[in-house]
């Protein structure tokens, strides 16, 4: 993983790097040593230019399923990769909006309500912006009120059924149903986010896979495959360039002022990540 990382950072020069949580696959379990030799492993593999900018997100195996995430373990996350829960990250005029998903839970649990509050506040801000702009008459500037949306979980659908291509789930998983707060978002949470943000786009991991949904006919997400060979036997990554009007590509080959994305397992048993 370290060399193919590498590789990805010589070959595609990125001036971002997402990883979608994951980072550990024993974080919610680890003891304070483990976690510090963890940590030490992760900075040398994904070592990276200063011309480039690495964010981590949480994942689930870094705190832990919503059952089992507490405040020490996301702060320890927190302090460590300088992630808050739920934060933009601007880049040449581009707003990325970072979520912890594992939060979304919709159960009122005091981190739950901290993350839903601080998204709130974020929605209001960027629409009372947008509302002054109109007044005023002045122009939209509609990338800075349309984000992406970057999270550790994929939103609702029911499956990876209509999911194709060489980074899908193999054909005999594709129809099997995900479970709402444990495979994919719920159907309220997820709800909740598209009408807050009108994203547009949604990068997101943990179901190892790759696949591009549409949701509501114009809100395009997608689930970026894993990164670790443990997960997988073609680990992958995507490369976005994003520009500061309404639209996002996603490809390969040699791209500058891009960002790359990829989901993957670290340590011997690595856990999903998405950059």
């Amino acid at each position: 993983m370290e060399r193919a990382f590498q590789t990805a950072m010589w070959l595609l020069r990125p001036e971002m790097v997402f990883i979608l949580g994951d980072i550990f696959d024993e974080g919610k379990w680890s003891s304070q040593k483990h976690w510090e030799d963890d940590v030490r492993r992760f900075h040398r593999m994904f070592r990276h230019s200063t011309d480039t900018e690495l964010v981590v997100l949480v994942g689930n195996h870094d705190i832990g399923f919503h059952y089992e995430m507490d405040w020490f373990k996301l702060q320890r996350f927190e302090k460590v990769f300088n992630a808050s829960s739920t934060r933009i990250v601007t880049k040449k005029g581009v707003n990325f909006l970072l979520v912890n998903s594992v939060a979304l839970h919709g159960d009122g649990c005091p981190i739950c309500q901290s993350v839903e509050k601080e998204l709130i506040k974020i929605s209001r801000e960027l629409n009372c912006s947008l509302q002054v702009r109109r007044r005023k008459k002045r122009p939209m500037l509609t990338v800075m009120f349309s984000l992406c949306i970057l999270q550790h979980y994929p939103l609702y659908r029911v499956s990876d059924a209509g999911c194709t291509g060489q980074d899908a789930a193999p054909p005999e998983e594709r129809n099997l149903l995900f479970r709402e707060r444990y495979d994919v978002l719920s159907k309220e949470a997820s709800q909740r986010l598209l009408q807050w943000f009108r994203p547009r786009l949604i990068l997101s991991g943990h179901t190892h896979s790759g696949c591009e949904v549409l949701h509501d006919n114009k809100y395009p997400e997608v689930s970026v495959p894993s990164f670790s060979w443990r997960n997988r036997n073609n680990p992958s990554l995507i490369l976005v360039r994003e520009t500061t009007d309404t639209t996002s590509q996603i490809h390969g080959g040699e791209v500058t002022d891009a960002a790359v994305a990829l989901q993957m397992k670290y340590q011997q048993n690595l856990a999903s990540a998405v950059c």
